[in-house]
């Protein structure tokens, strides 16, 4: 049907010429030089005119289907190598996967080479090394694959891991930070990052950091528990202030603290314990005496009461205070040793002996309990061999510090701590006195 329409235009195109050559028999002479004339009718010069653009849109139509052909060729064949490292690939994650480390790497080493700007064989290639436990070789080739997409994330987050693996936090730390930068909200990251500060000391760094992992988490539970995190973390914050006498900053990191979480006990210990540092006792006792207030059977602030008061030659005030708690709460064991403790510290060795005979004859007989009289014994001179050796076997300190254990796993403690050194978790060590007699 082409051939035929294409024969019908030909033949319209030279009816058309020799019906312009019967009407217009002019002739025109061309001058080529002074001797070469050429004489020819015009209409001659108009279909040779014609022919030669048509043959000139043919030859050009011709030149451009043939770049087109050739074009299509090499995509064609492009796009085989490209299906062929594909599937070097995934042949190369399936030996992976069945621990064939060597054949996986060759086989993803060969797809890398054709398709060099693909982040994802970046990673699987990296992968073969990380299963070898060879972080450093998995570092080189995710840092090549970075060249080619710095904005991938995939790259980055197995880079920061190698990077750690590798034992350089320094670069785990660059990638971490690219990856907030790329996705700010990025939970992995800014865990892996908040953790890094934190081994690293610095926990404002940290808290900041959690304050946006506490603020992207979803559900009720993870914002609760990521929120105890942050609070901890700055509290962190403001205790190594403390240590570093940068008492302003520790105060604004504590009050911080108290705003999240009013009863978070170890705040208030640090609070007053930065009052009392600069100079404000007073302001130090009142903040104590309103944590104990509205907190109680916080045996840790009665502590703290206890030895500013003796600091500042005023034993009676927290020997008074000791007296009332036990007579709202005659019950009360712990209070009942506390006292005991105290009378000891005080020299007043018959009182002590008397609250603590009185105790054991009421049956409590456990190791704090025993440790404490017999303490008591051995200022009286009483047993002296037999209380050392009392004492000896349980290592306890001559200040009687009562033992501490965590309400959270269960971990025991010879000083309270703001957080457990076991579990991690803050504000949970509490007086234990009826503990298990290791103490670490």
């Amino acid at each position: 049907m082409y051939t035929k329409i294409l024969f019908v235009v030909v033949i319209f195109i030279l009816g058309f010429f020799l019906y312009l050559h019967i009407q217009n028999p002019a002739v025109v002479t061309i001058v080529i030089s002074g001797q070469n004339t050429y004489t020819a009718p015009v209409t001659l010069f108009l279909f040779a005119a014609f022919f030669i653009g048509a043959s000139l849109a043919v030859f050009n139509s011709l030149i451009v289907d043939a770049k087109r052909a050739w074009a299509g060729f090499l995509a064609g064949r492009a796009r085989k190598v490209v299906i062929a490292a594909t599937e070097d690939y995934k042949k190369g994650v399936e030996a992976m996967n069945r621990g064939e480390n060597q054949a996986a790497r060759a086989l993803i080493e060969k797809a890398v080479g054709v398709k060099p700007d693909d982040p994802e064989m970046h990673v699987g290639l990296a992968e073969t090394y990380l299963r070898e436990n060879k972080p450093k070789e998995a570092l080189k080739i995710l840092e090549a694959g970075i060249v080619h997409n710095p904005d991938s994330s995939a790259l980055l987050n197995v880079a920061a891991r190698a990077s750690l693996d590798a034992g350089e936090p320094g670069r785990a730390v660059r990638a971490l930070e690219t990856l907030i930068s790329l996705d700010p909200k990025n939970t992995y990251a800014l865990k892996k990052l908040r953790d890094i500060r934190i081994k690293d000391g610095q926990w404002r760094e940290a808290a900041l950091l959690q304050k946006t992992v506490a603020d992207c988490v979803k559900g009720d539970e993870g914002k609760k528990r990521e929120k105890r995190f942050l609070t901890g973390a700055l509290f962190e914050a403001g205790a190594r202030c403390f240590e570093d006498g940068s008492l302003s900053e520790a105060l604004i990191n504590v009050k911080e603290v108290l705003k999240l979480d009013a009863a978070f006990m170890p705040a208030h210990l640090l609070l007053g314990d930065i009052l009392y540092k600069q100079g404000h006792t007073d302001g130090a006792v009142k903040v104590w005496e309103k944590a104990y207030l509205k907190h109680h059977n916080s045996l840790p602030v009665l502590l703290r009461l206890e030895d500013i008061y003796i600091a500042e030659s005023e034993p009676q005030r927290i020997l008074d205070r000791y007296k009332k708690e036990i007579s709202s709460r005659p019950g009360d064991t712990n209070m009942r040793l506390m006292l005991a403790r105290l009378y000891l510290r005080l020299e007043m060795v018959d009182n002590a002996i008397e609250e603590l005979e009185r105790l054991y004859h009421e049956g409590e007989d456990s190791f704090y309990p025993q440790a404490l009289l017999g303490e008591a014994y051995l200022r009286r001179k009483q047993g002296a061999k037999a209380a050392q050796l009392f004492q000896s076997a349980l290592g306890l300190d001559r200040d009687l510090s009562p033992p501490f254990s965590c309400a959270s796993c269960g971990h025991v403690h010879r000083e309270w701590e703001a957080r457990c050194p076991e579990c991690g978790e803050w504000n949970t060590m509490h007086v234990s006195v009826i503990a298990p007699r290791k103490a670490v």
